[in-house]
């Protein structure tokens, strides 16, 4: 086994690793938090929160981690590998990556479009409905897709 494989493999295990710490962190804290607050400060949070999120850093571990993953069965095609694990991995963090473009990204847009100062409560109300118990379900889900996706990656070069 060439050194590229294992090196690849862990670099897309690390991306996914802190990729799913960072979606744990929302399921643990951020979320729950947010499902105290009254609807409108959810609704104004959570689309600032979307927002701000879209930096390099978090670029980089959400599509890096799938598209390293990908890029890591090119060497370990290449050296004959067992690929098993790296497959798992890298079809994980790709799923992880599908469930956030046809879920979360379209429920992140509605939100975003809301006014929560200058909405009547009512609206605030079916706005906050039809976003958080879809956005939570779908989070919940891609957190243990990327999670499993990291630990297959990570384990790739022990076997």
């Amino acid at each position: 086994m060439t050194t590229l494989v294992p090196a690849a493999t862990l670099l897309a295990g690390l991306l996914s690793a802190m990729l799913a710490g960072l979606y744990l962190a929302f399921s643990l804290a951020i979320m729950p938090s947010l499902a105290l607050l009254p609807d409108a400060v959810l609704v104004s949070v959570m689309a600032t929160v979307n927002r701000v999120i879209v930096r390099p850093g978090f670029v980089v571990l959400f599509l890096g981690a799938p598209l390293v993953g990908v890029a890591a069965l090119v060497p370990a095609l290449v050296a004959g590998t067992p690929l098993v694990l790296v497959l798992v991995g890298a079809v994980l963090q790709v799923a992880s990556l599908a469930i956030t473009i046809a879920v979360n990204i379209p429920l992140n847009t509605a939100l975003d479009r809301a006014d929560p100062d200058g909405s009547d409560a009512g609206e605030v109300v079916r706005v906050r409905e039809a976003f958080e118990r879809p956005w939570v379900r779908a989070h919940g889900v891609r957190t243990a897709v990327t999670t499993l996706g990291a630990v297959a990656l990570l384990a790739a070069p022990l076997v």
